[in-house]
């Protein structure tokens, strides 16, 4: 059965792949593939809003998968075979799914060999009774250096009541890279006992501190959900910030003191410390430079944790993963932080969501995350647009973070990174490459976000810019090239197909509403509106294969005569919009009717000609009234003037022939008058 032999990937948006690919199951061969109709509804019974979403034919699997956008809010999709072959898929949250099922993971690969073919897209079936993320993470690892991207799905097959048999997809979710580069806070409990790097605290102000250990220590738990190397763009756009807030307070009170001439405090420094101590090489639990705020930029500490820039900051890399058992975990130990101050990261680049605090997060600038540390613990801070902390904190990590680390273990990091990145720049290179070869002028770009189904997409639409005519690629590039098509991938492929109204086309923003594959095209091709509205699911199909592959929807477009689903009407309708076309002998025919004072008909060409100044349409069925109109004002001109041609023949024909004498030059006055 075609129904399960189909792989079905869902955005959990709008976005839907239908495909068979390579791996656990073979599916049927492009050539096999039956044509398909694609239509959505809001409801499982296909009553509300139901619009035809797509119609795929053999050349679109040409193409390999196919890709389309659904309506808002549309969540029920019926799939119909030419054989009357049915599948409805029921698209929801994960936790709809039933327990029963398969994962679906599809992972994409660069061809072996770096050879100049077409990337490799290979599916794995996992099942879901078992650790899916963990498996999921064991197979994008075993496919080695050649994967460049991986996404995964649940979906569930069983049979309604009805007999008919339903697919129920959950959204597919990015495997790798991770689906998000987030950095997401927690804040640990306040450490009483040693810390994991064995500083301790010789010297302190309150004696019992001592005896328990040292001073309570001030810990965050930073989680990111994919590796280091995938991560690095933003952590090296993250630093770590301190700021001493009782070291700035004590500043400002004794500047104060020293104004009203008042005594002041003298305070220990390090060098103090370490004479007290006998001890040179003493690092107390403090912050040793003088100033009053610490910004250290967070990738050059977990590459180089002993790097001068960590005064009073201690960064190690946990072993603990996160809950779906990947990514990485980091333990920031603000040693030299004190109560009253506020710890956490600053990222000047950061847009919003790369910066989070768990379980609730506080709001506030997409650019800090900071935390205070009181009695209890450490309490997460709202920071206002406008407050100075925060400045004064972006300043600092915009200088931290002009300053990257050289080292060996850096070089090394970058490497790694760099491998990454290599594998997107070479599939980019290889869809390039076969638009190139087709002509077609625009390029992919490695750089940006990607959508979960970017790669599918270039390739997608690579086959489709190389399998289309020469005039249709151009309409494409018109139209918008691989903008338009990630706009509406549906009606981009229908471009490239080419037809009889694909000029200069134009594809537009996302429709907002249950807009049918038929409306969107007419719209692209200069014809909005000219399928009527209220069409059902057929009428919907008749009017698109009309307008897309008939050459009488040309002449209906410049006669601005609507589409008609009925073959006999629009076959009528064009012969009369042949009629209605000629502008000028639709005037005539007003002239002629005025004259006649058959002001009814001279109206109704009026109006028409009117509507079609003003962009309107008229029905189908009003069309061959109206080109009968001029049809009968011909005739009727052509009887008028043989008429008036017949009365002047008859007229001549009937005038006696004057006298001889009658003919004869007139005499003169005199000549009359006296004779001779």
């Amino acid at each position: 059965m075609w129904q399960e032999q189909f792989d079905y990937f869902w955005d959990g948006r709008r976005r839907l792949v239908i495909g068979s690919f390579d791996g656990a199951e073979r599916g049927p061969s492009a050539a096999a593939h039956p044509a398909l109709i694609v239509v959505s509804a809001r409801d499982a019974g296909f009553d509300e809003e139901p619009t035809l979403v797509d119609a795929i034919d053999a050349a679109r699997w040409r193409a390999g998968p196919a890709i389309c956008d659904l309506p808002p809010e549309h969540r029920f999709v019926r799939l119909v075979a030419p054989d009357g072959g049915e599948l409805t898929l029921h698209l929801g949250s994960e936790r709809d799914q039933p327990p029963f099922g398969d994962y679906r993971l599809l992972m994409t690969l660069l061809p072996e060999g770096n050879s100049a073919e077409a990337a490799v897209f290979r599916l794995v079936s996992l099942s879901p009774r078992g650790d899916v993320e963990r498996l999921a993470r064991e197979q994008t690892a075993a496919a080695g250096a050649r994967l460049v991207w991986a996404f995964g799905q649940r979906r569930a097959f069983e049979q309604a009541p009805s007999g008919a048999l339903i697919a129920r997809l959950s959204p597919a979710r990015r495997v790798f890279p991770a689906y998000q580069s987030r950095l997401l806070l927690e804040a640990r409990a306040l450490e009483t006992e040693t810390a994991a790097d064995t500083r301790e605290a010789p010297f302190a102000i309150m004696q019992h501190w001592l005896r328990e250990n040292g001073a309570p220590r001030a810990a965050l738990r930073l989680r990111i959900p994919d590796s280091l190397e995938e991560s690095a763009t933003l952590l090296g756009r993250t630093s770590v910030a301190l700021a001493l807030n009782q070291r700035r307070r004590l500043r400002g009170w004794m500047q104060e003191q020293k104004q009203a001439g008042e005594p002041i405090v003298d305070l220990l420094t390090f060098d103090d410390i370490r004479q007290a101590t006998g001890e040179p090489e003493e690092y107390p639990d403090a912050v040793e430079a003088n100033d009053a705020f610490v910004v250290a930029n967070l990738l050059n500490l977990l590459l180089d944790p002993d790097s001068p820039e960590a005064d009073g900051v201690a960064v190690r890399r946990s072993g603990e993963k996160n809950g779906a058992g990947l990514g990485e975990t980091i333990e920031i130990d603000f040693y030299g932080a004190a109560l009253g101050d506020e710890v956490g990261l600053v990222s000047p680049a950061a847009r919003a969501g790369d910066l989070g605090v768990a379980p609730i997060d506080p709001g506030g600038p997409a650019f800090a995350r900071l935390f205070r540390i009181e009695a209890d613990g450490l309490v997460p801070r709202r920071l206002a647009d406008d407050d100075p902390l925060l400045d004064e904190l972006m300043r600092r990590a915009a200088t931290a973070s002009a300053r990257v680390s050289t080292g060996a273990a850096a070089r090394a990091f970058a490497e790694r990174a760099a491998g990454l990145k290599g594998r997107r720049e070479k599939l980019v290179a290889g869809a390039n490459d076969a638009l190139a070869r087709a002509g077609f002028p625009a390029r992919f770009s490695a750089a940006g976000l990607w959508d979960v189904f970017e790669p599918l997409q270039q390739a997608n639409f690579a086959a489709l810019a190389t399998e289309a005519p020469a005039p249709a690629r151009e309409a494409l590039q018109h139209a918008g090239g691989y903008a338009a098509y990630g706009t509406d991938p549906a009606l981009a492929a229908l471009i490239a197909r080419g037809g009889p109204l694909v000029q200069n086309p134009r594809i537009g923003g996302e429709p907002r509403a249950a807009v049918s594959l038929a409306a969107r095209y007419a719209a692209a091709c200069g014809a909005e509106g000219m399928p009527p509205p209220g069409l059902d699911v057929p009428g919907q199909l008749a009017a698109l294969r009309a307008l897309s592959q008939e050459e009488d929807a040309r002449i209906l477009r410049e006669a601005r005569i609507g589409l008609s689903p009925d073959p006999d009407l629009r076959r009528a309708a064009a012969l009369a919009a042949r009629r209605l076309a000629d502008v000028a002998g639709a005037q005539r025919a007003i002239a002629h009717f005025e004259r006649s004072r058959d002001l009814e008909s001279a109206s109704a060409l009026a109006d028409y000609l009117a509507a079609r100044r003003a962009g309107r349409w008229i029905s189908a069925t009003s069309a061959p009234a109206l080109a009968s109109l001029i049809a009968r004002a011909g005739v009727e001109r052509e009887e008028e003037q043989t008429r008036v041609a017949a009365g002047m023949s008859a007229a001549a024909a009937s005038s006696p022939p004057a006298p001889e004498s009658a003919r004869q030059k007139p005499k003169g006055f005199f000549k009359r008058l006296f004779g001779g």
